[in-house]
């Protein structure tokens, strides 16, 4: 991992998410497990996971107020527990955002991943804590969905995607009708979701300006490996002849390394810096 992303990263965890006074972090993460019933889809049950900025860390500990933390949606991949992702939403939540993890059936739906975006920013818990904030984000098909989700929502919320696959509905078609700040990051060794037909495809349909869209591949990163580790996901990877070079620490710390600067900027209020690079490109 490059110096500079390193340093980029650890200068996030210190800034939090660029707000001042008592509002910087890195904050202590709280986590709880609601649920919530979506009425668009007849009430169906949504089962989650929030990792929040919190005044203690462990399960149902009292969320942060007034602080105004942006509310980031994540979906996860075909059958991947959401809990697989639990150092994403830990990074991001001590970094001062309130991070939900739907847990949809066997797959993600792009309308549960809007849908809890408005739940947990209304939620007593946590409708002090929150702002205005917003993106939506995901991995593997949860990245596709994510697109789908981000193309439907209105206003729309910022994008970032790991490893994203094309979808039916087509996540490709849909980016087409996105003009929002969008983070694509893959994995050079993944070949479960192979740049060239998934994220360069969605990102080339993107409409979003061009220094606010970015596509970033982590070298020797693998396509299990934005997860904590999936059995289903590895038996995937393994019949494909995937197989990571980088440590898993090390590629879960270089997706966090790119993914806070950028939210800093596209969600703290910041202008968007025309020459901006994610760290370590």
């Amino acid at each position: 991992m490059r110096a500079e992303a390193l340093g980029g990263l650890m200068l996030a965890l210190a800034a939090g998410s660029a707000l001042a006074g008592s509002c910087t972090g890195p904050f202590s993460v709280g986590v709880a497990q609601p649920g919530f019933n979506d009425p668009a889809r007849a009430g169906r049950a949504v089962a989650t996971r929030v990792h929040y900025p919190a005044t203690v860390a462990g399960n149902g500990a009292a969320a942060i107020s007034g602080c105004g933390f942006p509310v980031v949606a994540f979906g996860h991949g075909f059958t991947i527990a959401n809990s697989a992702y639990a150092y994403l939403a830990d990074g991001l939540a001590s970094a001062g955002y309130i991070v939900v993890l739907p847990a949809t059936e066997s797959g993600i739906s792009p309308s549960h991943l809007v849908f809890v975006l408005g739940a947990v920013a209304a939620a007593p818990q946590w409708a002090a804590a929150a702002g205005s904030g917003r993106a939506i984000g995901g991995h593997s098909m949860g990245g596709g969905a994510a697109v789908l989700g981000v193309s439907a929502a209105n206003p729309a919320p910022v994008l970032f995607a790991l490893a994203p696959a094309e979808t039916n509905p087509s996540a490709v078609s849909a980016a087409a009708a996105i003009a929002v700040p969008a983070l694509l990051i893959t994995g050079s060794r993944d070949c479960v979701t192979p740049t060239a037909q998934n994220a360069g495809l969605i990102h080339a349909a993107l409409q979003t300006p061009g220094p606010q869209k970015l596509l970033t591949d982590i070298t020797g990163a693998s396509h299990c490996q934005f997860t904590t580790g999936s059995f289903t996901c590895s038996v995937g990877e393994q019949s494909c002849g995937g197989s990571a070079t980088l440590a898993l620490a090390d590629q879960h710390a270089q997706t966090l390394a790119l993914l806070l600067p950028w939210f800093r900027q596209v969600l703290a209020s910041a202008p968007f810096a025309d020459g901006f690079e994610a760290p370590g490109n």
